[in-house]
């Protein structure tokens, strides 16, 4: 009977009625400070979190494909290394040769492996799926560092650009003056 009570994520109906009242008595508290923001926006919050567990999920899928992808034709290579080695390692020559084995052979199947349209459209996924996750990750933390009050990436990017402008501005001003103080200068 305990068991039919039990949802996907494994957690009793007591557990989940304790976690619920837990947040409800959280979301009670005093709204002021930062527990306040985080308290109003927690359905967007869950979504922010359900997406970043999408791609998560999502870059899970497209790494699996890829080190598949690495793992075969490291399998492969190994296989054409002991086909091409010799079998006794007794001399100096049987070495070097073995050693000229596993370099053609490692090297003819990643070179293959790196070559084919399938290890593009693999690698292209996972490197998507990585800046996914990283923007998803940097949007909950903007969001986050906004309900703390600290600056946000994008408001640290636009000051950046200021100061750089800024920078320009005075360097502009500098040369101008310059020759003018020259020409001033050369004029007496």
């Amino acid at each position: 009977m305990a068991e039919n009570n039990k949802d996907l994520l494994g957690l009793t109906q007591e557990q989940m009625d304790k976690m619920f009242s837990f947040w409800t008595d959280v979301m009670k508290l005093p709204t002021i400070g930062p527990m306040y923001a985080f308290s109003k926006d927690v359905s967007s919050y869950a979504n922010d979190f359900v997406t970043l567990g999408k791609v998560m999920a999502e870059l899970k899928a497209n790494m699996d494909g890829y080190w598949l992808l690495v793992n075969t034709a490291y399998t492969r290579a190994i296989k054409e290394t002991m086909e091409r080695a010799p079998k006794q390692l007794t001399s100096r020559d049987d070495f070097e040769n073995y050693r000229r084995a596993a370099i053609e052979a490692f090297e003819d199947a990643f070179t293959e492996l790196f070559a084919s349209p399938e290890f593009s459209g693999v690698y292209g996924r996972l490197f998507s799926s990585q800046l996914d996750v990283s923007k998803a990750v940097q949007d909950i933390a903007e969001k986050n560092f906004k309900a703390l009050n600290l600056p946000t990436r994008s408001e640290v990017d636009d000051i950046l650009k200021d100061v750089a402008e800024l920078k320009r501005g005075v360097r502009d001003l500098k040369r101008s003056l310059e020759i003018k103080y020259d020409q001033a200068r050369a004029a007496t």
